[in-house]
């Protein structure tokens, strides 16, 4: 005989498993997730445990909040600024910006004043309507 006729009568072992699953009145290997399934009562006590433990969490400290300088820096980051003023004024700036902790003394004002200016000289001319 050849070893495929004699592979025929063999069960593959994963068939084994479900046999004898079966057989003792439980499920197979593959739904034991089923199986371990916790009663309600457990459940029950496992969420009173988890809300006295949110309870007793002290509270987080306030956040600090965001320096408002950051907004206008953020509006600028990969953006492409021509030759001429404005991008000397922006470079003058991030030097300020990256001089060290307090930022080189560089205000909301001055990069709010940047970033009009900036967004002013790319707007596009309104058209003018025809006149009838």
């Amino acid at each position: 005989m050849s070893s495929k006729d004699a592979d025929k009568g063999k069960d593959k072992p994963k068939d084994k498993d479900k046999d004898k699953a079966k057989a003792q009145g439980g499920a197979p290997k593959g739904d034991a997730k089923k199986a371990d399934a916790k009663p309600k009562e457990k459940k029950a006590k496992e969420g009173a445990e988890a809300a006295e433990a949110k309870v007793e969490k002290a509270p987080e400290p306030p956040r600090a909040p965001a320096d408002p300088r950051m907004k206008y820096i953020k509006k600028f980051h990969g953006k492409f600024l021509p030759r001429g003023p404005l991008r000397d004024r922006h470079k003058d700036l991030m030097t300020k910006w990256n001089s060290g902790e307090e930022h080189g003394g560089v205000t909301v004002e001055q990069l709010k004043s940047l970033f009009d200016d900036w967004k002013a000289s790319r707007e596009k001319p309104s058209k003018k309507k025809a006149t009838v």
